[in-house]
């Protein structure tokens, strides 16, 4: 019964398929008790009756290979069952000729096939002479289906039992691997007509060629079969391999059979089966074989499979390559050197089959203008000529690195295979405008490999060579494949330590890093939809920082000895740096301006080393010195690289005001640096910058706070300054600090102030007992006693102590003697507890440094006379 909106002849061909699968079962059941009963006429009855269900017309390829499978899993017990009676005494001859008689061809010739396997494993015949007649006899069978299995059963029966170098059956006299490869190869060439034929069969209605052509490649691994048993007979050596076996392939099978999908499946099947090494011999006829292929055929996928191949194959034997190159002896070093020409006549040969296969693939696209298709006549192979350029790359850097033209070639040739690319893609305009998305993005993910195979393989000087590059890169998407391409070679380049030398190289790293560096020019900048501060809340934001912050290591890698070049290379950065937008520079500046800091400490350095040689050393060791030329005089100077970093954080502090106190820090880093150059009139502007930002950028608390600390360790660690620009300086720094608006904050800092009026620049004990005294007033203005007062006057009883240690003037004994009194007072005072405890452990060590001074708890009560908190 047919069902409404089905089709009658798939439900018929069900029904055909599950009665077919009845009547094995049924069959094969009675075969199994007549194997127990030993009636051999009733199994050979009944094993013919199962096999004859595999002459039906009416089922499909993947319903007869179903039904295929059921009666093999069947005919296993007639193998048992013949193998017992070979084990047994009878006679193999009589029962090969006995299954002749079977009434049908189909059924006798899979039981023929069966004891035929058995018949060669008891060595009653030569296997020669048994495979002969079993190949010879399948050719009965000649409807493409039927045969097709047929063979592919033969095939399996007797996968074992081939002579080959050390069998039995070679040993016995049974024939040699010659006779074997003639067998496998027959068995081949008649298979694959058979696979080729079924295209044309026109059972079951006429199917569309279509379905046809898919049902044909779910069969092609029946053909594969016997490529793959010849590939794993052990006795094919190379000289066989090159006589006897690609010669019966490619003239025999390969190139007579004029079908595309055949060509193009027995070519990727014996690229893959058979064993490096013979490609590598026979490489020149295995490239003539692709040239006569039919024009459909797609080369460019079956040269990326031996390119493929080769490079595995390359990679395996490069270490022992370079290992020999080092610790061998002069006769290998022969023998290497002849491996290397071989390596290079191989390349030569992929580079000429390359060019022959764009001609080719030109003329197949010319043909095919006027034929309308899905993707356009132009882009018939544009989905395997590109892994085709991924594939040929890696090879080349494989293929080259092993040899003495590795410097000298490889980017020449990369060049070419990148042109070579970029003019097969602007012939094929399709797939820009396509609008099958999944299409493109196949497109520029091999694009994307592509560009990745060269960027890890070579470094940043040859890929200076290859111009192309940046045309390619220029074909993907900015914010997609180009930014992952960008992110990944960084760590590339940060894996393997890779410096960047020179301003040309630099240049070409921040183009090639072009979407990380600046936004897309074909769009409107975009500005982030949050402030810094909610930034962080973004999770695109906290993609945008990961970025910029991988990015920013790219600095740390320029290194060059010659200090101008150096210099160079920062300019370049900096001018990259500030076109790319304020969201960006916070990141990227900040490495910069170190780096730069650097270079200006070390052209200091070696300024004034030279300043000190020429003072100590005599005219004469003067002129050798000259003579020797060891000296580098550069003209860059510790002044200009100055005047480059204030240019940047300028730039920085008027775009950011979220980074005020790293602005200010920066400026103090960069004043510490020219104080370190005695550039006194440098570093007190740069102090100046950083207290104009604090002034005006600075509001929260907090960043005074964070900004006044890191300005009073920087007036600290001056050491050039005059007494005049450092009182100036230190003056205005105390003067922050008695505004900020916490009582705590304000006497802490104003306490730390008072170490800078005792400083090499400035010795005066007046302004520092002024800073302690204020310090105490306003800590003594604090209502509540607690552990922050209580915490506050013991560090500033330290501060009395360490500069009367330093014999301060006007730091006296009476002024130690009462502070210590006013702090115990306040101790007494506080509710017993875990902040009294600490404030009295602290007490205690201070009043044992107090030792050395003569001062003790007995000398308060006699001495009592508090500091004035005037």
């Amino acid at each position: 019964m047919v069902l409404k909106g089905s089709d009658p002849d798939e439900q018929g061909e069900e029904e055909v398929l599950r009665e077919a699968l009845q009547t094995v079962r049924d069959q094969g059941f009675r075969m199994q008790r007549a194997a127990n009963a030993n009636d051999q006429s009733a199994v050979l009855k009944y094993a013919a009756e199962v096999l004859r269900e595999l002459r039906t017309s009416l089922l499909s390829p993947k319903n007869y290979y179903h039904l295929y499978m059921e009666i093999m899993d069947q005919l296993r017990h007639f193998e048992n069952y013949v193998d017992e009676q070979q084990q047994s005494g009878a006679s193999m001859r009589m029962l090969y000729e006995r299954v002749q008689s079977s009434g049908n061809v189909l059924p006798r010739l899979y039981l023929l096939v069966t004891v035929g396997a058995i018949y060669i494993k008891s060595r009653e015949a030569p296997a020669r002479d048994v495979l002969t007649d079993l190949v010879e006899m399948t050719k009965g069978v000649q409807h493409p289906l039927r045969g097709l299995f047929l063979r592919h059963y033969l095939s399996l029966s007797v996968r074992d039992k081939l002579p080959d170098t050390g069998s039995v059956y070679e040993q016995s006299g049974g024939g040699t691997v010659s006779d074997s490869v003639k067998f496998l190869l027959q068995n081949l060439r008649e298979t694959n007509q058979l696979w080729i034929r079924l295209q044309h069969q026109k059972s079951r209605g006429a199917r569309p060629l279509v379905v046809r052509e898919k049902e044909r490649m779910e069969l092609r691994l029946l053909v594969g079969t016997s490529l793959v048993r010849l590939s794993q007979i052990d006795g094919v050596t190379s000289s066989i391999y090159a006589e006897q076996v690609i010669p019966g392939l490619l003239d025999d099978v390969v190139l007579p059979c004029k079908d595309c999908m055949a060509q193009q499946y027995l070519m990727d099947c014996i690229i893959q089966v058979f064993p490096d090494e013979f490609h590598l011999q026979n490489l020149e006829r295995l490239l003539d074989a692709m040239e006569k292929l039919q024009a459909n055929v797609d080369v460019a996928l079956i040269l990326t499979a031996l390119l493929e191949r080769l490079t595995k194959f390359r990679e395996a034997q490069g270490n022992v390559i370079r290992t020999g190159q080092q610790e061998t002896g002069a006769d290998d070093r022969s023998k290497l050197k002849h491996e290397q020409q071989d390596g290079l006549r191989v390349f030569q040969q992929m580079m000429n089959m390359t060019a022959k296969m764009f001609l080719r693939s030109s003329r197949h696209a010319a043909g095919n203008e006027d034929v309308p298709s899905e993707g356009g006549g132009g882009d018939v192979h544009l989905a395997s000529v590109l892994p085709y350029f991924v594939a040929f790359a890696t090879f080349t850097l494989v293929w080259l690195d092993t040899t003495k033209s590795k410097n000298s070639h490889i980017t020449a040739v990369i060049q070419q295979v990148v042109s070579g690319c970029l003019t097969f893609l602007r012939e094929r305009t399709a797939w820009r405008v396509d609008k099958d998305k999944q299409r493109r993005q196949a497109v520029v993910s091999h694009l994307k490999f592509l560009a990745l195979t060269l960027l890890r393989g070579l470094s940043i000087q040859d890929l200076l060579q290859v111009p192309s590059l940046l045309d390619l890169l220029a074909l993907m998407p900015w914010h997609g494949a180009w930014k992952d391409v960008a992110l990944i070679w960084i760590r590339v380049l940060l894996a393997r330590h890779e410096c960047v030398c020179n301003e040309k190289q630099m240049s070409f790293v921040l183009t090639v890093l072009a979407p990380l560096v600046r936004d897309d020019p074909s769009e409107l900048q975009s500005l982030p939809s949050a402030t810094t501060t909610d930034m962080g809340k973004n999770k695109e934001a906290e993609i945008f920082e990961a970025e910029q912050q991988t990015l920013a290591k790219v600095v740390h890698l320029v290194a060059n000895d010659d200090h101008d070049v150096k210099f160079r290379v920062f300019l370049v950065a900096r001018r990259a740096f500030l076109m790319s937008g304020v969201f960006r520079i916070r990141f990227t500046l900040v490495p910069l301006i170190c780096q730069s800091l650097a270079l200006a400490r070390d052209l200091a350095a070696l300024s004034q080393e030279r300043t000190q040689s020429q003072g100590q050393e005599t005219k004469a060791e003067s002129e050798a010195t000259v003579t020797d030329g060891n000296s580098k005089t550069f003209v860059t100077t510790p002044h200009e690289v100055l005047q480059f970093v204030h240019e940047m954080v300028t730039a920085l502090a008027s775009k950011q005001d979220a980074l005020s106190v790293s602005c200010v820090y920066l400026f103090l880093q960069c004043a510490l640096v020219a104080d370190g150059c005695a550039f006194e009139a440098i570093a007190y502007e740069f102090i100046t910058q950083a207290f104009i930002v604090y002034e005006d950028q600075i509001t929260l608390a907090r960043e005074q706070w964070r900004a006044l600390e890191v300005m009073v360790a920087s007036l600290r660690a001056t050491r050039n300054l005059s007494s005049t620009n450092y009182d100036i300086l230190a003056t205005k720094t105390t003067q922050y600090s008695a505004r900020l608006l916490k009582k705590n904050e304000q006497a802490l800092m104003v306490l730390n102030c008072a170490h800078l009026f005792w400083h090499p620049s400035q010795r005066d004990g007046k302004r520092v007992r002024e800073c302690l005294q204020r310090s105490l007033r306003i800590a003594d203005s604090m209502k509540d006693i607690t552990l922050n007062q209580i915490s506050l006057f013991l560090d500033i009883l330290e501060a009395y102590v360490y500069f009367f240690e330093m014999q301060t003037p006007e730091v006296t004994r009476n002024y130690l003697v009462g502070l210590l009194a006013l702090v115990k007072d306040h101790l007494n005072n506080m509710k017993h507890g875990q902040w009294r405890r600490e404030g009295e452990s602290r007490y205690r060590a201070i009043m044992r440094c107090m030792d050395a001074f003569d001062i003790s708890d007995d000398a308060l009560s006699t001495s009592f006379s508090p500091p004035s908190l005037r």
